[in-house]
């Protein structure tokens, strides 16, 4: 009579639980069931903690039951993590809209920039506008009244302008900053710095406000022109 091979070691289904089988024995280690599954015909089923094999019944016949060995516990496909790809892709996204919102930026400044390098209007950066102590002037839209002064500092020794007062007739609110120079012949002698507000406000269309005008710079003894100029 042929002896049947033993199955191999490997856990095997036994009532609600797996036991380990090593071989050639039952051993005393079991562990939770896994997912049970219909075994189809061909298939190892435990009957009385036995594994045998459901034969396809002939018609008419009921099944039976023939030895085989027992399968061992196959377990669930280990799902893969993709949490790193999406971190690496959001920060990919947020990289790009960062960099666009950069380049935007770039953009517009350079506009600006390059506005002001070649503006040569009158009282613009590249052109500044002869005015007379006193006496009212425009500035593309900035309407400075009449009536101002230079009064210089007795303590500090720097000086000022008073009463400069000027109104928006631009079309629109804006900010004004512009520097007013004093020469003698060719040489500027000093430099005021003039804004309104805290010189970062826009003065709404059509209003007169107090205009600013300072220097950190010593009055000159003599100087015969003045002029002003938008500094952006």
């Amino acid at each position: 009579m042929t002896q049947t091979p033993n199955p191999p070691a490997g856990w095997y289904p036994q009532g609600d639980q797996e036991r380990w089988w090593d071989g050639t024995a039952w051993s005393d280690n079991f562990r939770p069931l896994g997912s049970e599954q219909t075994p189809q015909p061909g298939q190892p089923v435990m009957t009385a903690g036995y594994a045998h094999t459901l034969q396809q019944p002939a018609y008419g016949q009921p099944a039976y039951g023939q030895p085989a060995y027992p399968q061992p516990y196959l377990t669930q496909p280990v799902k893969q993590s993709h949490t790193a790809r999406n971190i690496l892709i959001v920060f990919a996204v947020l990289f790009l809209v960062f960099v666009g919102g950069c380049i935007a930026v770039v953009a517009v400044v350079g506009k600006k920039a390059n506005d002001a390098l070649n503006d040569d209007s009158i009282g613009g950066p590249n052109n500044p506008l002869k005015i007379t102590e006193g006496q009212a002037f425009e500035v593309d839209g900035f309407e400075y009244a009449d009536g101002w002064s230079i009064v210089g500092e007795p303590v500090s020794q720097t000086w000022h302008v008073d009463e400069l007062k000027v109104t928006n007739h631009r079309g629109k609110a804006d900010r004004l900053l512009a520097e007013m120079k004093l020469y003698q012949g060719t040489e500027i002698v000093a430099t005021a710095e003039c804004y309104t507000g805290n010189g970062i406000d826009k003065i709404p269309e059509d209003t007169t406000v107090t205009v600013q005008c300072t220097s950190a710079e010593p009055l000159p003894d003599a100087y015969d022109k003045i002029t002003i100029n938008d500094a952006f």
